[in-house]
């Protein structure tokens, strides 16, 4: 199998719109007719891929296209399927979990308008074995960090847990989400033998506000209600850009107002009113 034919059999294993893939398939012909970049690709992936290895992307991908970088993780997809093999970890938690490429891919070209990936160190936990998506959620081997943790939640720093983030698709229903809870629970310590104290999460679905904005049935409100929330950030816009695309608090009033959700939330900025993410945990 040459390095074309690798490209195009993991390139099936995430979704992906016929433009798109057909974008990204004239890039792979062109990189692997180019020696220098052939090389510097198979360099960069097996660098993704070592689990123990230092991992600078800006260096890395310094002058390179995005189309370059989907095609280095593509190729990546091949390390991170020996790593699931050898632990008997189920292929279809490894298609799962690497669907996530797709959907920065379609989040790059909706930013920019052209095909391709640059979230290089984020999808680098997926290739590792650091983060799986187990049902509705993502999670990732953490430990408390913050000494500011009450006592009541009953955690120190430095305790193991999981680290959980919401990947974009589908909507954040209540028993979807506790069934990747439970799911979880099982999973780690049957393949990687990891006990860990709680999940712990920071999002912006954990804003404050949302409780005056939102009604009591919103899933976001079910998903807060869910964690001991114990600490909120000062004023944290970033939440926009999960609700929208390419808007901010300084072009809000352009904003689309197409849901009942994004209305609520560019009147409430509108009139003065801020955004926070929040920190909270919830036991195992």
């Amino acid at each position: 199998m040459n390095l074309y034919e690798k490209f195009g059999k993991y390139f099936e294993y995430y979704e992906l719109c016929d433009e798109g893939r057909a974008v990204l398939r004239e890039a792979a012909k062109q990189i692997c007719a180019d020696e220098k970049l052939r090389a510097e690709a198979l360099k960069i992936k097996n660098i993704i891929a070592d689990l123990n290895g230092e991992f600078k992307p800006d260096e890395l991908f310094k002058g390179k296209s995005v189309q370059f970088g989907a095609f280095v993780y593509t190729l990546a997809i091949e390390d991170m399927e020996k790593f699931y093999q050898e632990r008997n970890i189920p292929h279809d938690i490894l298609i799962a979990t690497i669907n996530d490429l797709s959907v920065w891919i379609n989040r790059h070209y909706n930013w920019f308008g052209e095909w391709g990936f640059s979230q290089y160190g984020w999808i680098k936990n997926h290739i590792r074995g650091e983060l799986f998506k187990l049902g509705r959620l993502q999670f990732e081997f953490s430990e408390v960090r913050d000494e500011s943790t009450p006592d009541y939640i009953g955690l120190k720093k430095g305790d193991p847990i999981l680290s959980v983030h919401i990947p974009r698709g589908g909507r954040m229903d209540e028993a979807a989400c506790l069934e990747s809870f439970a799911q979880a629970e099982k999973f780690f310590p049957e393949y990687f033998d990891y006990k860990f104290k709680a999940f712990g999460c920071f999002t912006w679905l954990f804003d404050p506000n949302f409780k005056k904005l939102l009604p009591p049935e919103s899933n976001i409100l079910k998903f807060q209600q869910l964690f001991k929330i114990f600490k909120y950030s000062e004023a944290d816009y970033g939440g926009l850009d999960y609700i929208f695309v390419n808007i901010n608090k300084d072009n809000i009033k352009d904003a689309p107002t197409d849901t009942s959700f994004r209305k609520a939330i560019v009147e409430h900025i509108l009139s003065g009113g801020i955004m926070q993410s929040g920190s909270g945990y919830r036991l195992v």
